[in-house]
């Protein structure tokens, strides 16, 4: 066909995934994602009879990628996989970013040649997204078979990047109202969710997300189902909360009603209780979590932290991994409890000056009022269902490298999602009437998913106030006693 764009050839990852055929009556799109930087990832094949699609995902430095192909012959594209935006959009070779360093600077996620595919098509329209970090891409849309799992899903609409300030693309499976034309003032085009639920692909538009541990070398995205081995069951499913000038929401937003921080003996102390409820974004495009300021200081002075600013957050020596004891979200019907340990991120190998090897500090404060965004940090250790036909998340403990799989179809109607529970209270969903991170875009950074490095210079918490005396209760002795500062 007649190429529509100027296009050089394609650039394909070593590091994307074999995509195998799977067998045509089966109803399961499985594509796991690996954290695992090998050369490969194996893509299993859909489960017999059944309607989810799972989504292996490559976790490298803070962020998650799908490798999925897109086109006819099929072409390999590392995404990133975002819920809290909206927009799939790739990078072409000849686009300016791709063209620097000899053409070579986006081997590693790929690029999109339409004019090698039978099944590409042009989309009237310019494409264009910006992220609240100020980073952007823009260019023009089109449509053609994205390759997910061992499915191809027919007339996918997707951006494709002429000018930006990323190597590498993203796929954005939030709600199609949040997608960037939309807040352009023009309706929303049917999603990737939406186009495997038009095409039978599965049931309703819902998605299950595992992210595992930090050191894990698995994880997966299921769309369509549920895996009961990778979580403690039941689930909690808590209705989404809208902002106060929208009829419905269109961010995977619910109510936080508490937070207490507890040691290695159980001993808990609250940092928050239900008389402060705030709303709180879920968002894999978001590396660390975004607390209220003074409880962010309070953890932040606890490990020793301390802010270094080329990090652009709170740092801390790498060695507090050894610190017990966690930080206990409450929602509606259910508790996700996060190891301190697992909010100790690697940021180098290199020892700075006093030969420690420091770390990042995944948790930041964010000021009085906004939404907050609980990141990859806080969804490591739980398992969620992104639940968009019933504008609700399924949500409950992970276990952590589990072996176990119980893959179940997540249905239609009400209680679509298997093994879990419905709130009824109205206090679950409070209004959102205040500002967050994806207000104008998504907490993603697109940079950060070329350079392994998170960019949290959109957070308030740049340094540590003082940590009360009140919450250095003597009980905490033997979580203090290990924090040293760096």
């Amino acid at each position: 066909m007649r190429s529509w764009l100027l296009v050089l050839p394609l650039l394909v990852s070593s590091g994307v995934s074999t995509l195998f055929v799977r067998d045509g009556s089966s109803k399961v799109i499985r594509v796991p994602f690996s954290k695992e930087r090998a050369t490969h990832n194996q893509v299993s094949k859909r489960e017999p009879a059944s309607k989810t699609a799972v989504q292996k995902l490559d976790n490298k430095d803070f962020l998650f990628y799908a490798n999925v192909t897109v086109g006819t012959p099929p072409q390999h594209i590392r995404l990133h996989i975002d819920t809290g935006s909206s927009d799939i959009w790739v990078e072409t070779a000849n686009s300016e970013i791709c063209r620097r360093d000899g053409g070579n600077s986006c081997d590693i996620g790929g690029t999109y040649d339409n004019g090698t595919s039978s099944t590409a098509e042009y989309v009237e329209g310019d494409f264009s997204i910006m992220y609240v970090d100020g980073q952007y891409a823009s260019g023009v849309y089109a449509k053609d078979t994205l390759g997910i799992g061992g499915v191809g899903v027919k007339d996918v609409q997707f951006g494709i990047g002429l000018q930006g300030t990323s190597e590498e693309g993203v796929l954005g499976i939030g709600f199609e109202r949040r997608q960037s034309r939309v807040l352009q003032g023009l309706e929303p085009y049917p999603g990737l969710v939406t186009q495997m639920v038009n095409q039978g692909l599965i049931n309703s538009r819902a998605y299950s997300v595992w992210l595992n541990d930090l050191n894990a070398a698995a994880g997966e995205i299921l769309f369509g189902g549920i895996d009961t081995g990778k979580f403690k069951a039941p689930l909690a499913t808590i209705p989404l909360s809208r902002r106060t000038d929208l009829p419905s929401p269109i961010d995977f937003i619910i109510t936080l009603h508490g937070l207490t921080i507890e040691n290695g003996d159980g001993e808990s102390r609250e940092l928050m209780n239900t008389s402060r409820n705030v709303p709180a974004l879920l968002d894999t495009g978001a590396s660390f979590t975004y607390l209220p300021q003074d409880i962010a200081d309070q953890l932040i002075e606890l490990v020793g932290a301390i802010t270094v600013p080329e990090y652009k957050g709170p740092a801390v020596n790498c060695s507090k991994r050894s610190l017990e004891g966690s930080v206990n979200f409450t929602f509606a019907g259910t508790t996700i409890k996060v190891n301190l340990r697992d909010f100790i991120i690697d940021a180098t190998d290199e020892p700075n000056e006093d030969n420690h090897i420091l770390c990042y500090f995944g948790i930041l404060g964010m000021n009085e009022g906004s939404v907050l965004t609980l990141g990859d940090t806080f969804l490591r250790s739980a398992y969620v269902v992104y639940d968009m036909d019933n504008e609700a998340i399924s949500i409950g403990q992970t276990i952590f490298n589990s072996t176990s799989t119980n893959i179940m179809e997540i249905g239609s109607g009400l209680d679509a999602v298997p093994s879990a529970t419905r709130s009824t209270t109205d206090v679950d969903s409070i209004p959102v009437t205040a500002t967050s991170p994806s207000s104008t875009g998504s907490t993603s950074n697109p940079a950060a998913k070329s350079t392994g490095s998170p960019d949290v210079s959109n957070s308030a918490a740049t340094t540590a106030s003082s940590l009360s005396t009140k919450f250095l209760a003597p009980f905490f002795f033997s979580i203090l006693s290990l924090a040293i500062l760096l």
